[in-house]
Order: C-alpha cells, then structure tokens, then sequence
C-alpha cells in the first residue's frame, strides 16, 4: 500500500512539474510576442509592430515594410498597399475593402475572415497566406501567386484569378461562382465541394486536383486538364469541354459519361 501511495504521488508531482514547464513556456511565448511587437507609429508604420489601435483607411502604404505586424481588425479601407510587404502580417477581420495591393507580399500572412470586398490584388504573392472564411467578392487577383495557400469557406464569387498559381491550394467549400480563371494553375488544389457553376476556365490546370462533389455546372471549360483528378461526384452539367484532358482521371462522374474518353 505505501508502495502505491508514493507511486501515485510520485505521478501528481510529475503531472504538476510538467504543467508548471507547459504554463512557462506559453508565459515566455506571450512575453517574447508582446517584445517582438511592440505599441506601433501609426504615422509611419514599421516591420514587426503592434497597429491594432491605427486607423489606416485610405492611407498611401505603397512600398511599406510591414513585415509580421498585427493588423487584426484595423481598418484599412480604400488604403493603398501596393508593393508593400506585409508577409507574415496578422490580418484576421481586417477592413480591406475597395484597398489597393498591387504586387504586395502576403507570404504566411493570416487573413481569415477579413474582409476583402472588392480587393485589387493583381500579382501579389500569398503563398502560404491563410484566407480562411475571408471576403473576396467581386476582389481583382489576376495572376496572384498563391501556392498552398487556405482558402476553405472563403466567399469568392466573381473573382478574377486569370493566370494565378494556386497549386496545392486548399478551396474546400469555397463559393467561386462565375470566376474567371483562364488559364490558372490549380496543380494538386483541393477543391472539394466547391461551388464553380458558370466559371470561365479555359486553359485551366487541374492535374491531380481534388473536385470531389464540386459543382462546374455551365462552366467553360475548353482545354482545361483534369489529367489525374478526383471528379467524384462532381457536376459537369452543361458545361464546355471542348479540348479539355481527363486523362486518367479518378470516378468520372455520371454528367461526363459518353462526352469524353480516358
């Protein structure tokens, strides 16, 4: 019986200690943050700075360094970021409405939920960015670089994406209805459950994309390659294929059956 007693007690002290051990490093985490970013010059925005407390509507940022600065929820409307570089950035429920960011970085930046209504972004680079439930109805981002970037539940209904790269991108659930996306680069993406209906796609890459129970519906899809896709599920319905590969695609779906050879 002492036995076990100093057994068990031995394991409540060995539970503590490693609580203790867990509790200061997320201490010295918070602590090392808080350093890393401190209270921000909203007047001249800096690399790594705390601007939660800025109102940055309509502000020229063109060409501004503002590498891993914590914007969640700032306003940002009609603001001109153009060429800045924001990679790292946090984002989430920012106002970037009708904003200008041409060519901006947003490598690894965090942009769920903001709200990105109408968003110019031609050319930017969001490779890793995360865009989880974000609004980007009606947002400009013609040949954007995206590579494996979250996009999942994402609003995106008439995005522009002509010529974007988003290979190995996540776009679970993601409403993309009446995109325009000739020519995009859609490598390995999972696009499971997506809403696509009356898409113009032409000359799209969907090599080894995931378009499980996605709906193409009435989509344009001439010369665009499904080569080694999932289509399980999928709806083709109306849709043109005119020139489009299914290669050795995986479960053709019913809407395909004796309109294509594999």
């Amino acid at each position: 019986m002492t036995s076990l007693l100093t057994c068990r007690r031995s394991m409540t002290s060995q539970k503590l200690l490693t609580m203790a051990a867990f509790s200061l490093f997320f201490l010295h985490t918070a602590q090392a943050e808080q350093t890393q970013r401190t209270r921000g010059d909203c007047q001249q925005p800096a690399a790594d700075a705390d601007l939660r407390h800025c109102d940055l509507a309509g502000r020229k940022l063109a060409g501004v360094n503002m590498q891993g600065v914590d914007l969640r929820g700032v306003d940002l409307s009609n603001a001109d970021l153009s060429r800045a570089d924001l990679s790292g950035a946090d984002l989430r429920k920012a106002d970037l409405r009708w904003a200008k960011m041409h060519d901006t970085r947003l490598s690894w930046a965090d942009l769920s939920g903001a709200d990105m209504f109408h968003v110019v972004a031609n050319a930017a680079n969001l490779d890793g960015a995360r865009l989880y439930k974000s609004n980007l109805f009606g947002a400009l981002l013609n040949g954007v670089v995206a590579r494996d970037a979250e996009f999942t539940q994402a609003y995106m209904k008439d995005i522009e994406i002509e010529g974007a790269d988003l290979s190995g991108a996540t776009l679970r659930r993601v409403n993309l209805l009446r995109m325009v996306a000739m020519e995009a680069n859609f490598r390995g993406a999972d696009l499971s459950h997506s809403k696509m209906t009356g898409a113009a796609a032409e000359d799209a890459d969907f090599t080894n994309a995931q378009l499980v129970r996605s709906r193409l519906n009435g989509a344009d899809l001439q010369r665009a390659i499904f080569r080694g896709a999932d289509l399980q599920s999928a709806d083709f319905s109306n849709a043109r294929i005119d020139g489009a590969v299914f290669d050795d695609v995986n479960n053709l779906p019913p809407t395909l059956r004796g309109r294509v050879e594999q």
